[in-house]
């Protein structure tokens, strides 16, 4: 099965997906080997801090669905587009 996410790269040089998880909630994975992300609540409180830096928009709630978090992502990823 074919997976897909939203890749970003912070200006630290962390690389990340946001992806779905098997329950339709955020996963955050960290492709930067120095960089990992322990366990689900570290996951979950970088998309969150991720989230409010990027859209500048409080995280929509502890249940918002990877739909809501990547829609987001995007309009603020479109706005830089030239």
């Amino acid at each position: 099965m074919t997976e897909i996410g939203l890749w970003i790269q912070t200006d630290q040089g962390e690389s990340l997906l946001i992806k779905k998880d098997p329950n339709g909630y955020p996963d955050l994975v960290s492709l930067s080997p120095d960089l990992p992300l322990a366990d689900f609540q570290a996951k979950k409180e970088k998309a969150k801090i991720l989230y409010e830096q990027l859209t500048g928009k409080s995280y929509p709630h502890a249940h918002a669905t990877t739909r809501q978090v990547l829609w987001d992502f995007l309009e603020v990823a479109i706005q830089h587009l030239p």
